[in-house]
C-alpha cells in the first residue's frame, strides 16, 4: 500500500512540476546544515508514534527494513540485542525513522521534525536522536530560551547566538553519536511543540547568520541576567578571547532576576556535597574566600563543627547545590543557625549575551546586530552555509 501511495504522490509531484527528492525530509540539505540532538539518553523505554508514511532503516547496513503508512503509539525498548517497537523486533543497534513528506514523529508525546535515530547502547539502554536541519532546530530552541513576547530585535539576537553556539558544538562532536543535548547542558530544545510565530520569524529573518572571531566560530554563550557585568569566560572554561572577556552592562537593572534570595538548610547542603564525594558532618560556616573582578565568587571555604575545612570553587558549589537554587555566583552568605541565606544578583554563569539586557536594549531601539556587538565585542557576523 505504501508503495502505491509513493507512486501516486510521484505522479502528483510531476504534474505540479516538483521533485520527489525535494519532499523527502532533509534530502536537500548538506551535512553542515544538519544537527543531531539527543532528546532522550540512556532510557529503558519510550513511546513512539508516526502520523503519516515512514520507513525504518537499519542505519549500520543502510538497509530499509519496513515502509508503512503510519505507526500508532507504541512502546520502544531494548530486548536482548534487538530493538523492539511495539510487537516488532529488529536485529539492529541503530535504527533510523524517516517520515515521508508531511508525516510527523512523536517521542513521548512531543512532536519532532526531521528524522529520529534510535541507538542501542550498553546495558540495554536507548538513546533517541532527532536529526534535523539547523534552522528548524533553532526554531525548537528559541521559545524555551527566551520570551516570544520580547521585542523582535532581542529575539533575533538570541537566534544568532543560539545558532552560533549550536554550530560551535557541532564542529566538536563529529565522532560522537549526537551533537547536542535537549536540556540545559546544551540548549533547551522542545521540537515542533516549542515553536511560536514570533520566534520562528526571528529565525527566518536571521537565517544562516552566526558569529565568528578571527575566522573561528565563536562559543556564543548566553545567560538570563548578568546584574551589572558579564563574566570573563576564561574563569569558567578554556576561552581567553576578546568577545568573551566581559563587558559592563547597565541594561538589565529592571530584570526580575537582578536580585534574589534563597534560604537553605545546612543539612541539605551537607547531603548534596557528600553525594558528590565530600565527607562532611555538621556544617557550621560557609565563607567567601575570593571573588573575581565581576564580583562573582571564585573560592568558598566550608567549616564543620569538628573543625574540618574544605575549599571548593564557586562554580562547583553552585553546580552541586543546584544552578536554579543558587542562581548565580554573585552572592553574599548570611549564616542563620541551621540555615543559611544566599543574597545574590543575576541568573546564570554570566558569560556572553545577557538576555534581559538584550531585551531592554531592544526596547531602547537597538538593532540585533548592535546588541550582539555589545555583548560579543570584536565578533563578526557572517553567513553559515
Amino acid at each position: 500500500m505504501i508503495k502505491r501511495f509513493l507512486i501516486l504522490f510521484s505522479i502528483v509531484c510531476l504534474c505540479l512540476g516538483c521533485s520527489i527528492s525535494s519532499q523527502l525530509v532533509l534530502d536537500d540539505l548538506t551535512p553542515r546544515q544538519i544537527v543531531r540532538v539527543a532528546v532522550l539518553d540512556d532510557v529503558k523505554e519510550f513511546s513512539l508514534k508516526v502520523k503519516g508514511p515512514f520507513s525504518v532503516l537499519d542505519f549500520s547496513k543502510n538497509l530499509v527494513l519496513i515502509e508503512d503508512e503510519g505507526l500508532v503509539a507504541s512502546i520502544v525498548r531494548a530486548k536482548d540485542t534487538d530493538i523492539q517497537i511495539g510487537n516488532n523486533y529488529y536485529d539492529a543497534y541503530h535504527l533510523r525513522i524517516t517520515p515521508y513528506y508531511d508525516a510527523s514523529i512523536y517521542v513521548n508525546g512531543l512532536r519532532f521534525r526531521g528524522r529520529v535515530d534510535i541507538v542501542l547502547n550498553k546495558d540495554d539502554l536507548l538513546t533517541v536522536v532527532n536529526v534535523i536541519s539547523l534552522e528548524k532546530y533553532i526554531k525548537g530552541v528559541l521559545y524555551r530560551e527566551i520570551s516570544d513576547r520580547w521585542p523582535l530585535e532581542a529575539i533575533k539576537a538570541q537566534a544568532v547566538a543560539a545558532r552560533t553556539y549550536a554550530v560551535y558544538i557541532k564542529e566538536r562532536s563529529k565522532d560522537q553519536s549526537y551533537d547536542l543535548r535537549s536540556d540545559i547542558y546544551s540548549q533547551v530544545y522542545g521540537g515542533k511543540n516549542a515553536e511560536r510565530y514570533r520566534t520562528n520569524l526571528a529565525v527566518d529573518r536571521t537565517k544562516g547568520l552566526i558569529l565568528k572571531y578571527n575566522g573561528m566560530v565563536l562559543p556564543a554563550y548566553y545567560h538570563a541576567t548578568c546584574a551589572g557585568k558579564t563574566e570573563d569566560a576564561k574563569l569558567l572554561w578554556d576561552h581567553d578571547i576578546a568577545p568573551l572577556r566581559g563587558v559592563t552592562c547597565n541594561f538589565c537593572k529592571k530584570s526580575p532576576h537582578y536580585f534574589w534570595k534563597r534560604n537553605v538548610q545546612l543539612k541539605d547542603i551537607q547531603d548534596k556535597l557528600n553525594e558528590n564525594g565530600y565527607d562532611l558532618w555538621l556544617i557550621e560556616e560557609i565563607q567567601v574566600v575570593d571573588r573575581n573582578e565581576s564580583g562573582r565568587i571564585n573560592i568558598l571555604k566550608i567549616v564543620t563543627r569538628d573543625n574540618k575545612e574544605i575549599i571548593i570553587s564557586g562554580k562547583d558549589f553552585r553546580q552541586i547545590i543546584g544552578p536554579n537554587l543558587i542562581k548565580s555566583n554573585n552572592y553574599v552568605v548570611d549564616m542563620q543557625g541551621y540555615y543559611v541565606d544566599f543574597l545574590g544578583k543575576g541568573w546564570g554563569h554570566g558569560v556572553g549575551l545577557c538576555q534581559w539586557g538584550a531585551n531592554f536594549m531592544a526596547r531602547d531601539s537597538y538593532r540585533f546586530d548592535k546588541i550582539l556587538g555589545y555583548y560579543y565585542p570584536g565578533a563578526k557576523m557572517v553567513e553559515y552555509k
